[in-house]
């Protein structure tokens, strides 16, 4: 069954569609809008591969290295699945992975879970038991990376290195968060933080100094890790087509209504100060698999702002071909 314009609606969330591309799906020339407008102007700072499995599909720049943020989550999310593991985790144990510079997340995330934190930032018993398949869940809910960096270092590097290759994406960066925002309060790396107690006072007490503006992080955002459209999108057709990761599916699918054709949707995006990026798939009645990776750099305040619309355009570029067609030509 085809994809309707309604269900497309329903399934991305999105509120102001005829504003976002300009009119009604299928009319003649639109108006671009104004994320179709800034991608047309900054053709340099995207990369992007959406491939909806049949008929024409969309590679701009998809080899070039760009800031991946929480878009790599997926990635911890196979580790995990593929481990086995199973079994709580004391709560102080998630909290030691956490350095503020999240914009919240960490504090979204202890909240959902019913976890009370009275400072924001861990939790008030610190012996409150998490389950691994919870701070999964945080991962792909609100994009926390002490849950992400948590994980990585419960299953260790060679699992997450070995999910990578059963992901087709051999070259994936696997570094742990609280490493880049230690190297952003000292300005240099110490990867001794969880374990020398001087070297985590050293950050505590230069933790007050370090930039806070969107403008002041965005010099450190571009040295976090990065990736390729190419191998996101590679990534994604693996953990929608991959037997072995049903709770990925579930996981990445959670709250997000499939359209009418389409057995599931999944979606992981990322945010940091000058970086937007998301990657999906989508699993169509037809036996068809789509899969979606654009990723911005050197994005302003503005633009930054609005990261719902973005994302909601990026989906739509899989599910609708008109939406598709608005984004080619914008990257043409």
């Amino acid at each position: 069954m085809p994809v309707t314009r309604r269900g497309l609606l329903r399934a991305t969330g999105i509120a102001g569609a005829a504003l976002l591309v300009g009119g009604r799906v299928g009319a003649g020339p639109r108006a671009r809008g104004p994320w179709l407008d800034w991608l047309a102007d900054n053709r340099e700072r995207v990369a992007a591969v959406v491939d909806p499995g049949a008929g024409p599909a969309l590679v701009h720049r998809p080899h070039a290295p760009q800031p991946l943020a929480a878009a790599i989550t997926p990635l911890h999310l196979a580790a995990h699945e593929l481990s086995g593991a199973t079994g709580p985790v004391p709560a102080a144990d998630w909290d030691r992975h956490h350095l503020g510079l999240d914009d919240g997340a960490h504090a979204s995330a202890l909240a959902d879970l019913g976890i009370t934190s009275t400072d924001g930032a861990t939790a008030d018993d610190p012996h409150h038991p998490v389950d691994l398949d919870d701070l999964a869940s945080a991962l792909v809910r609100r994009g926390d990376s002490a849950a992400a960096d948590l994980l990585l270092h419960r299953l260790g590097e060679p699992a997450l290195r070995a999910a990578a290759v059963r992901l087709g994406w051999p070259d994936a960066p696997v570094a742990g968060a609280l490493d880049h925002r230690v190297r952003l309060v000292l300005g240099r790396d110490a990867p001794g933080h969880l374990t020398d107690p001087r070297v985590r006072l050293e950050v505590l007490g230069r933790l007050p100094q370090t930039p806070s503006t969107y403008e002041g992080l965005r010099p450190w955002a571009r040295t976090t890790w990065h990736g390729s459209a190419d191998g996101l999108g590679r990534a994604h057709r693996a953990l929608a087509t991959d037997p072995a990761l049903p709770r990925c599916r579930a996981w990445l699918g959670a709250g997000r209504e499939a359209p009418e054709g389409v057995l599931g949707v999944g979606l992981a995006g990322g945010a940091l100060p000058g970086v937007l990026a998301v990657g999906g798939h989508a699993r169509f009645a037809d036996g068809r698999t789509g899969v979606v990776a654009v990723l911005l750099a050197e994005v302003p305040r503005e633009r930054h702002a609005a990261a719902r619309e973005f994302e909601d355009l990026v989906l739509g570029a899989l599910l609708d071909g008109a939406l598709l067609a608005d984004l080619r030509a914008a990257l043409a």
